[in-house]
């Protein structure tokens, strides 16, 4: 797999993280559902008659369409967000378009709190949520990895790593 970003010197993939399946496949359902209610509603009124046939046969493909083109932007945007923790920084690449990314990193030293947000009952059951990191910077910002799998495994991997970052850091001079 091609990196979004080009590696530091003696900087190593420690892992690379994508969100949790249940975010595209609970998406995917719902677009399954509401097509099947379509077509459901389609044959119903394409049973009425009436003279809409045409109408009614324009409305079902422009929804069909536009559900497949949703479902395959969701997809599209599952396959190309990822959060990559090295030895020295996190880097989080979001790529929503062929044409559009997005590319944050942050130092591994300059991280100053890391939480877990678990919300709902399918959240807890599939053991899936979200992990915020707090940076040091002046802005506040934050890396928030959401929907990713075992998020306590995840803020343990973050927490160790930024540890041995810390250590490898050159003593300030007096």
């Amino acid at each position: 797999m091609a990196l979004p970003v080009q590696l530091q010197e003696n900087e190593m993939v420690i892992r690379i993280i994508k969100r949790h399946p249940l975010s595209l496949i609970g998406r995917i359902v719902g677009v399954a559902l509401l097509l099947i209610l379509g077509v459901a509603l389609w044959m119903w009124l394409r049973s009425i008659g009436g003279g809409m046939e045409v109408v009614v046969d324009i409305l079902m493909a422009v929804g069909a369409l536009a559900a497949v083109i949703y479902a395959g932007i969701y997809w599209y945007r599952y396959e190309n967000d990822l959060w990559i923790i090295t030895s020295e920084r996190l880097i989080d690449s979001t790529k929503t378009t062929p044409f559009n990314q997005d590319i944050k990193t942050a130092t591994l030293t300059n991280i100053q709190d890391i939480n877990i947000r678990k919300r709902g009952i399918f959240q807890t059951i599939f053991e899936y949520g979200d992990v915020i990191c707090q940076t040091a910077s002046a802005s506040g910002h934050t890396f928030e990895f959401l929907g990713v799998a075992k998020p306590a495994e995840v803020l343990d991997l973050i927490d160790d790593q930024r540890a041995l970052a810390q250590r490898k850091m050159p003593a300030a001079k007096p």
